[in-house]
């Protein structure tokens, strides 16, 4: 006789516990955008950049992972993000200002949509903010920077 039975109880949590833990483990589909290094700086005042000078518009530059996308928030804020949709990065999907001009959004592969004011996830599947690269800004010059 096998010493080594198990009731139909411990069986059943011993099976729950296995399909819980093979779940669990997953890859999250939700990634940090990697590194890239960003330092340049324009006038707003530039011409190729004269959407800049109304608060509330937004620009795309070339930089970062997929490209920044510059958004005047007020007078004197503005905020930078690697347009990468952070769920599922490697199928670079890219973000662009919708029609309201408030949020980010990928309609093409990622489905997520992002808050401009701060990055934040408004629509899933994504979970992570956009990533946000630092400005600074002297009443002319912006400078977008990491």
């Amino acid at each position: 006789m096998n010493r080594f039975t198990l009731n139909k109880g411990t069986k059943f949590f011993l099976t729950l516990f296995f399909l819980v833990s093979v779940i669990s483990s997953c890859k999250d589909k939700n990634q940090v955008v990697p590194y890239k290094y960003v330092n340049f700086s324009f006038s707003v005042f530039d011409p190729e950049y004269a959407a800049l000078t109304v608060p509330g518009n937004s620009i795309t530059v070339k930089g970062g992972v997929s490209g920044i996308l510059i958004y005047r928030i007020s007078e004197t804020d503005f905020a930078a993000y690697d347009r990468t949709c952070t769920y599922e990065i490697s199928d670079s999907c890219k973000v662009k200002v919708d029609d309201s001009g408030i949020f980010a959004v990928d309609s093409t592969c990622c489905y997520s949509e992002y808050l401009l004011l701060d990055g934040s996830v408004t629509k899933g599947p994504a979970t992570y903010p956009l990533k946000r690269y630092n400005t600074s800004f002297d009443g002319t010059y912006l400078r977008v920077y990491n």
